[in-house]
C-alpha cells in the first residue's frame, strides 16, 4: 500500500497541450533553448519539478541524491523511455537496439554484447587506436587550421568500426556526414512533429538513414557470406558473434533487423560521445595553458616522446583528471531519461508507473552546491586527494547502476590514448573569433565545429 505521507506531484509549470497549431508553435519556441528553460524552472520550482506534456507525465531532476535514487538505489524500477518525442526519434534512428530496449529483452542483448567489452578485449584494441591517431596526425601540417570536431568524429568512427566490426569502412567521411545529418534531426523542430508531417529536414534524415542502412546491411551480408564459407569461422569480433545469432538455425531472436539496430547503436554510441569529449577537452586546454603545461610535463616524464600504451595510463593521473573535468563541464550525454516501470519514490513524491524522469546531468555537473567555482576548469577536483570529496551522484557522465554505459571503459581508454598521442605532436589553439556554442541534440557538440590552428611541438 502506498505510503499516505507521500505526495503525488512536485511543483511545476502549467500543463501544455499540443491540440492546436498555436500550442504546437508555442511549444517549439519554448524548447529552442531547452537548457536555459530547464535552468529557469529549477530556479523557480526547486531541484525536482513536474511537467505535463499532453498525456506524458515528466519529473525533472538535478540533485545528486535524486540522481542516485533513479540510477542506483531504485534503478530496478526504471527502464528506458519508450514514449515521448525524444524516445520516438531515437527509435526511428536506432530501432530496438540496446539503448532503447527494456526488461528481459534488454538483459539478453546486454549479455550478448558484454564479451566485446571485457578488459582483455578492450586492451587488445589499444595499439590500433594509437596507430589510427598517428595516421591522422601524419595528415596534419604545421600552421594549418582544422575543424577538430570533424577530425575527432572521423577518427573515433574509424576506431569504432575497426574495434567492433573488424572492418575498415571506405568513404568514412561520407558515413560521418550521414551521421551528422541524423544528429541534426534531433535539433530540428520539424522532426518533433508527427512523422507524417513532411519537411526538408525529415527528407534529409530519411536519405541519411538509407545510406547508413545500406552500409550496415552490407557489412552484415558480407560477414554472413564469409562465415558461411568457413574461411573466417574463428572470428570473435562483435559483428561475427552477432551474425552467428541471426537466422532460423541459431535458436535466437536476433533477426537481421535487430542486428542492424544493434550495430547502428554501437556505431553512434561507440564513437560520438568520445569524439565530443575530446573536442571539448582540446578547447579547454587551449583556453587554459597552465593546465596544458602541467599535462605536457606529465607526458614528457612518463612517455619521453614515444607513443602511449594502455599500460602507461595508470601512470598518467593528470591526463585522466583533465578528461574527467572536461566531461563535467561538457558532458557529451548531458541529459538522460528513465521511465518508471512501477511506482517509485523521489523524496516525498511518488513517481507513478509510466511517468518519465529526466536527469539533467549538465546542471548537476555545474551546480555550485556540489562544485566550488563550477564554471572553472579545475582538473585537480579529480586528483587522488580530492576526488573522494565529490558527492555521490554529482558526477555521472556515463550514468550509473545496471544501465550505465556499457562502453565507458572503452571510451576512457580511447580518449586518453588519443589525447596523449595528439598533444605530443601538436599544440591546438582556437582560431580567434571562432564561436563556441554548445549544440544539444542526442549528445552535446560544438554547434559551429571547433576551428583550431595546429602548432607542432618542438
Amino acid at each position: 500500500m502506498r505510503d499516505p505521507s507521500l505526495l503525488m506531484r512536485p511543483p511545476g509549470p502549467p500543463p501544455l497541450s499540443l491540440k492546436t497549431p498555436i500550442a504546437v508553435l508555442k511549444y517549439l519556441k519554448s524548447i529552442s533553448d531547452i537548457a536555459q528553460l530547464v535552468r529557469r524552472r529549477f530556479e523557480e520550482y526547486g531541484d525536482i519539478y513536474y511537467a505535463r506534456l499532453g498525456k506524458s507525465e515528466i519529473y525533472v531532476i538535478r540533485r545528486p541524491e535524486h540522481v542516485r535514487q533513479v540510477f542506483q538505489v531504485q534503478g530496478s524500477r526504471y527502464g528506458k523511455a519508450t514514449q515521448g518525442t525524444s524516445a520516438r526519434l531515437l527509435r526511428e534512428f536506432l530501432g530496438d537496439g540496446l539503448l532503447n530496449s527494456n526488461g528481459d529483452f534488454w538483459k539478453t542483448q546486454r549479455r550478448m554484447i558484454n564479451p566485446a567489452f571485457r578488459k582483455d578485449m578492450l586492451t587488445s584494441h589499444a595499439p590500433m587506436m594509437v596507430e589510427a591517431t598517428r595516421a591522422m596526425l601524419d595528415r596534419w601540417s604545421a600552421g594549418e587550421v582544422r575543424d577538430v570536431s570533424d577530425e575527432m568524429m572521423g577518427l573515433t568512427l574509424s576506431i569504432a568500426t575497426k574495434a567492433f566490426f573488424d572492418h575498415d569502412i571506405e568513404g568514412i567521411r561520407t558515413v560521418a556526414e550521414a551521421m551528422d545529418t541524423i544528429r541534426d534531426g534531433f535539433t530540428s523542430p520539424s522532426l518533433r512533429l508527427p512523422p507524417w508531417v513532411p519537411s526538408p529536414a525529415r527528407r534529409r534524415v530519411e536519405r541519411a538513414l538509407k545510406d547508413m542502412d545500406d552500409l550496415i546491411y552490407g557489412l552484415i551480408d558480407a560477414r554472413t557470406r564469409e562465415l558461411a564459407s568457413g574461411v573466417t569461422e574463428d572470428r570473435q569480433d562483435l559483428l561475427s558473434v552477432m551474425v552467428r545469432l541471426t537466422g532460423e538455425d541459431a535458436g535466437s531472436p536476433m533477426s537481421r533487423k535487430l542486428l542492424r539496430d544493434e550495430l547502428m547503436t554501437l556505431m553512434v554510441a561507440g564513437h560520438e560521445t568520445t569524439s565530443h569529449a575530446l573536442t571539448w577537452t582540446f578547447y579547454l586546454l587551449g583556453e587554459h595553458p597552465e593546465v596544458e603545461s602541467k599535462l605536457m610535463e606529465e607526458l614528457r616524464e612518463v612517455l619521453g616522446g614515444r607513443a602511449p600504451t594502455v599500460d602507461d595510463l595508470k601512470r598518467l593521473p593528470w591526463l585522466e583528471a583533465v578528461l574527467k573535468e572536461s566531461m563535467r563541464l561538457y558532458p557529451p550525454a548531458y541529459v538522460v531519461s528513465r521511465v518508471a516501470e512501477e511506482d517509485a519514490e523521489l523524496d516525498e513524491y511518488v513517481v507513478p508507473a509510466g511517468a518519465e524522469v529526466i536527469v539533467w546531468l549538465y546542471w548537476t555537473h555545474r551546480d555550485p552546491r556540489w562544485w566550488p567555482e563550477p564554471l572553472a576548469f579545475r582538473p585537480e577536483r579529480f586528483s587522488a586527494e580530492h576526488e573522494s570529496e565529490i558527492p555521490k551522484g554529482a558526477y555521472v557522465p556515463f550514468a550509473a547502476g545496471t544501465r550505465s554505459c556499457i562502453g565507458k571503459r572503452f571510451a576512457m581508454m580511447e580518449a586518453q590514448l588519443i589525447l596523449a598521442a595528439v598533444l605530443q605532436r601538436f599544440q591546438l589553439e582556437r582560431v580567434p573569433g571562432h564561436p563556441v556554442v554548445p549544440r544539444r541534440a542526442v549528445t552535446m557538440s560544438p554547434k559551429h565545429g571547433m576551428k583550431m590552428r595546429l602548432i607542432p611541438r618542438a
